[in-house]
């Protein structure tokens, strides 16, 4: 019986030394972002049997908490996110796609950097390796233009990752801007941005102009209104194309004869119809269409004619513009450079004729120039963002979440990152607003803070101390015992 009494007492002291080296470990990490606390769990164990009786011991077994969710604070960082319910990061050791089930881990903690991956092949963005200035020279419209300036070459891919070097894995936006997700890991691949990465303008194609024209105005008097558009020319030294802004204006004429009635002309460029040595404003190009247009009683516009595609208040105009004077660091003289021809629909539903001042009150148009890639950020609606400067903005990558029957079974690979595991049940990966079932929500500019209660583990380490002191205190006893048993003989 005394050999039981070691067992026991031996075995109790190892699962409690075991239990405070956890207690530890959780007080150590109590800020560390997205560290989940473990606990032991204690349990008797039958250490050996002899004819007539058995020596029970203490076996220890440490739980997880991957369930559990910290408190989610606000960092401000542009490259933080916190997953607000259920699921897990879905993490990569290698950049790209994963290939093996074994390249994949899970995590709660949502600070990334960017990782240059240095065993990349180097790429380049252009068909030139030096980088060069661009000028286009309107000198119809009196502007100076950059068009798209390619970079220097050898350019390495760039990664978001966590700072222990997991790659965390998306869903990438197709070509048309839209994303395909997945339920299962099928179809994942790292974030991935590069430095100067283009993100193509456009020209002008649809307008819509919100405005009012003086009910007052003179017979055959004029009211003249100016939009900037943007134009398409083909750089000479690179497949690039670049868009060039210019202006469009709107010269409104009341009809000497009908009320309510006005003619509309557009013409071209900052010298439209301002002018004297050209009043048609033909210099910088030429609109077609002459339109009248109608009002009611009540100042609304109630008919164009020709009525464009978009509806009886729209009109369609094509724009032939002149021709463009292109230099660069590689084309030094001055080349005459055709610009393509604009097609524009423009919606003029907005447009009143009531007393008081023609002005405009506020306009839209869906061109731009080109735009590279300045910054990155996550969001609440679970996408990661690129932000260009030209000013737009498109949704990069959609984030994804892993989620587990058993997430506690997960296989731990340190407390902020876990392995597929068998016991963890099915991995079912989810995106917020598609199959997430109200499970899964974000938190951009925020990570999640550890599990870990101070209070909690203060009071555990306490009562392991006592634990670990009264079986310490048996197996003196029993020792004691055993020293009075053989002085007996």
């Amino acid at each position: 019986m005394l050999w039981g009494a070691f067992t026991n007492s031996m075995t109790a002291m190892m699962a409690q030394s075991h239990c405070m080296n956890v207690i530890s470990q959780n007080i150590v990490n109590v800020n560390t972002a997205g560290y989940k606390k473990a606990e032991d769990m204690f349990q008797t164990s039958l250490s050996e049997t002899y004819p007539n009786w058995n020596i029970f011991g203490v076996n220890k077994t440490t739980r997880q908490s991957v369930d559990r969710q910290g408190t989610i604070l606000g960092t401000g960082g542009n490259l933080d996110m916190a997953v607000n319910g259920q699921g897990l990061f879905i993490l990569s050791t290698t950049p790209g796609s994963p290939t093996s089930e074994t390249d994949y881990s899970f995590g709660r903690a949502g600070s990334f950097l960017w990782k240059v991956d240095n065993t990349a092949t180097t790429t380049t963005a252009a068909t030139t390796s030096t980088t060069y200035s661009v000028a286009y020279d309107d000198t119809y419209n009196n502007s100076l233009s950059r068009g798209a300036e390619p970079p220097a070459a050898n350019l390495q891919p760039t990664y978001l990752a966590t700072p222990d070097g997991q790659y965390l894995l998306a869903f990438a936006a197709g070509t048309d801007g839209t994303f395909t997700p997945s339920s299962t890991l099928s179809g994942l691949s790292a974030i991935r941005t590069d430095f100067y990465t283009l993100a193509a303008g456009q020209e002008t194609q649809n307008m819509t102009l919100r405005a009012n024209v003086d009910a007052n105005t003179e017979r055959s008097g004029t009211v003249n209104f100016s939009l900037p558009v943007y134009k398409s020319v083909d750089n000479p030294d690179t497949s690039v194309t670049d868009y060039l802004s210019d202006q469009l204006n709107f010269v409104l004429t009341a009809d000497p004869m009908a009320e309510n009635t006005w003619t509309l002309e557009l013409t071209c460029g900052s010298n439209g119809g301002d002018d004297p040595t050209d009043p048609l404003g033909t210099a910088s190009g030429t609109a077609t269409g002459t339109f009248t247009l109608v009002f009611d009683g009540d100042g609304k516009l109630s008919s164009v004619s020709p009525a464009g595609s978009g509806g009886s208040t729209f009109i369609d105009t094509t724009v032939t513009w002149k021709d463009v004077n292109y230099t660069s660091s590689v084309t030094t003289t001055a080349t005459a450079t055709p610009v393509t021809a604009s097609d524009i629909s423009i919606d003029l539903s907005g447009l009143s004729q009531l007393g008081g001042n023609s002005l405009i009150y506020n306009f839209e148009q869906d061109g731009n120039v080109n735009g590279y890639l300045r910054d990155s950020y996550f969001t609440n609606d679970g996408f990661f963002v690129g932000s260009y400067t030209n000013n737009e903005s498109k949704r990069l990558y959609q984030i994804p979440v892993a989620t587990f029957n058993a997430p506690n079974q997960l296989d731990a690979i340190s407390g902020t990152r876990w392995a597929l595991s068998e016991n963890a049940g099915d991995i079912v990966v989810r995106v917020q607003g598609g199959n997430d079932e109200g499970l899964v929500t974000f938190t951009a500019a925020a990570v999640e803070q550890s599990n870990v209660a101070m209070e909690d583990e203060f009071t555990k380490m306490i009562i392991t101390q006592k634990a670990y002191s009264l079986a310490t205190k048996v197996f003196q006893t029993a020792d004691e015992m055993t020293t009075t048993v053989r002085d007996l003989k």
